[in-house]
């Protein structure tokens, strides 16, 4: 049960919430009858497995198994706490968040307390900079330089909240006395303490700011530029926010808030290097643009894009960093079921350039007719070295296998085959040639790999099977919670049928804990006057795998049309329908069975003993009315 907050009000923020609404916010959505599918977020997913049902606010992955309701959602996909997942979900409902109640315990309060308060500094500086920038003289020089070279309207700058922290180490410290202590401000990253110094100072000096926003818009981190002709240019061109408890650089882009909309309208996500292309983008009309945070693209990159859109076209400058830096990104793409496109601009050309000089419909042009991924590759290769001689085509040959080989999950997909074919086609090569030079690519690189072994040894079958008995034992487990989980469908379904289940089905006679507990807290709702339907047992969840369960179970019973099973079955004389009271029946039948079995242990036990007391008279007697009740059941089934 979650402490802290009243059940009501979560309840109330999940009326509010629609499901759908939030989920398409992060991955892009396609309608599937009543439901919705997405790229899993959570597993490096090919296909869609993850399903949204907005009839029942839930989510699920039938690959990881991932699951649960809107507050699951924003946990996992945001890597927060419950409680900051209830604010978030109340700000968006516009409902004011209740007092935190005595239940909540120090280190949620504390948690709460200091990423709620790292965000309002991170806004107040943000406000600092911005009106540093606009309305200040310091800011003259910030503004010509970004107005008159840059080329920035003031509605651009004003759009993207830029500014300017003057050529002041202490500037930051000083305004924020009476308003934020300075751990808060060190711990934000917007100030320091130099070695053996004992005063603060700010970690921005001399530079141009831009705000880096997450999903939610919050200013989570900023990137400073120190300002040509400064006297400053011996520093770092470029300066971003240190990570802290709210930003972590891998996770984000740059200018994402303002491109989402238009990224799922064209179903495109262009990436470029810099903040100032970017901007300049969005500026042009080309507003579908993100930017890196001066890192190189990474894995976290890679599947975030995938989420976002259909097909992902790289912009890089046109100059030798470019052309490696696009090379680089290729081995953390390729294998990815994404639509990857890369697009080198012209020698000495960064798309702000290239903008400026060429227009926006030149470079949308230019976009549309970016080469694929691999194809960029191989020209890459043709140029460097050449089709018209036989080394030429082997190390052309070579190298492309290379790429592929580093992309091990890509093996056996038909994305692999029609890479081969067409690269095969390319060089005027046999498929089945490149196909086994592939696999001998693949072989050095996989690990232990020794050319001196043979086929033979390098192939040998394990000869450990698990037991008759481990079988056994598995097979059991698993028929035990197919009959428990079954039982919790039903009450899921149908949650009304409690107090009749209760009658013959106590939370002992479950095995597995999880679904025990899942029984009991039905039970306790009911006795509470709450129907425990599906949204009123998440109320009572904060285990994030529990949650995976319930949601598992719910889904599970709606793929077997169990609604449907228990209202078109006939009630029997005591007023259950069919098909609960054959689930009720299978977990007695199973615990008759059960102590048939410890009777017969026990049974044997004596006879060795040579002596039959009463007790063990009364079991012989069970055992007996056992058998005749398995007669009975067995004559009675059909045939």
């Amino acid at each position: 049960m979650s402490p802290g907050f009243d059940q009501n009000f979560k309840e109330l923020v999940r009326q509010r919430t629609n499901i759908v609404e939030l989920v398409s916010e992060s991955v892009q959505l396609v309608q599937s009858g009543r439901d919705f599918k997405c790229i899993c977020p959570f597993h490096n997913d090919h296909n869609p497995s993850m399903v949204v049902y907005p009839d029942r606010g839930t989510w699920r992955c039938w690959v990881c198994n991932t699951g649960g309701d809107c507050f699951s959602w924003v946990e996992k996909y945001d890597d927060v706490s419950f409680f900051e997942a209830l604010k978030i979900l109340a700000e968006k409902a516009h409902l004011e968040l209740p007092k935190l109640s005595p239940g909540a315990n120090q280190a949620q309060r504390s948690n709460q307390v200091e990423k709620a308060s790292l965000f309002d500094v991170m806004k107040w500086a943000e406000a600092q900079f911005h009106h540093c920038l606009l309305e200040t003289p310091e800011g003259e020089y910030a503004r010509r330089y970004l107005m008159e070279d840059r080329g920035y309207t003031e509605e651009t700058i004003k759009q993207f909240r830029l500014g300017f922290h003057p050529d002041n180490w202490q500037w930051l410290v000083n305004r924020a006395q009476g308003k934020f202590a300075a751990p808060l401000l060190a711990e934000a990253r917007l100030i320091f303490k130099k070695e053996n110094h004992t005063r603060y100072s700010d970690y921005f000096v001399n530079r141009v700011m831009f705000p880096v926003r997450d999903e939610r818009k919050r200013v989570v981190a900023f990137g400073g530029r120190i300002l040509p002709g400064s006297g400053s240019e011996g520093l770092a061109k470029y300066f971003n926010s240190p990570e802290s408890i709210i930003f972590t650089k891998s996770k984000l882009l740059f200018g994402l808030d303002e491109a989402r909309q238009r990224i799922r309208e064209t179903e495109t996500v262009v990436v470029v290097e810099g903040y100032t292309d970017c901007i300049t983008a969005h500026q042009f009309g080309v507003s579908n643009v993100v930017a890196t945070l001066g890192t190189a693209l990474t894995e976290t990159h890679v599947s975030y894009l995938k989420r976002l859109a259909r097909k992902v076209v790289l912009v890089f400058d046109g100059d030798n960093a470019g052309q490696q830096a696009a090379e680089r990104s290729l081995t953390k793409f390729i294998s990815q079921e994404v639509d990857l496109k890369i697009l080198t601009l012209p020698a000495g050309k960064d798309p702000a350039d290239f903008l400026e000089e060429q227009g926006a419909e030149r470079l949308k042009q230019l976009i549309e007719k970016a080469p694929e991924a691999w194809n960029f590759k191989l020209n890459v290769c043709v140029q460097k070295f050449g089709l018209e001689s036989i080394d030429g085509q082997h190390r052309i040959l070579e190298e492309m296998l290379e790429l592929l080989a580093a992309s091990p999950n890509l093996t056996g997909k038909i994305r692999e085959d029609i890479i081969l074919r067409k690269l095969a086609d390319r060089l005027g090569l046999h498929e089945a040639v490149v196909r086994k030079r592939l696999s001998e690519v693949k072989q050095k690189k996989s690990p232990g790999f020794n050319s001196s072994l043979s086929s033979t040894e390098s192939h040998s079958i394990p000869n450990t099977f698990p037991s008759s008995g481990d079988i056994q034992e598995t097979d059991n487990t698993t028929k035990d919670n197919q009959l428990e989980s079954e039982l919790l469908e039903i009450i899921f379904v149908y949650p009304e049928c409690v107090p009749q289940i209760q009658q013959h089905i106590s939370p002992a006679n479950l095995k597995n804990p999880q679904l025990r507990f899942l029984y009991q807290l039905s039970i306790d709702l009911t006795k509470e006057g709450v129907v425990p339907e599906l949204n009123r047992i998440l109320d009572r969840i904060d285990d994030p795998e529990l949650k995976q369960l319930v949601v598992k179970i719910d889904a599970h019973a709606h793929e077997k049309a169990i609604h449907s099973k228990l209202h078109t079955s006939s009630a029997s004389l005591e007023g259950i329908p069919h098909f609960l009271k054959h689930s009720i029946k299978n977990l007695k039948w199973r615990e008759e069975r059960e102590l048939h079995e410890r009777t017969k242990g026990l049974l044997f036990q004596k006879a060795q003993e040579q002596s039959l007391n009463s007790d063990a008279k009364e079991l012989l007697k069970k055992a007996s009315e056992f058998h005749q009740k398995r007669n009975q059941k067995n004559s009675l089934e059909p045939h």
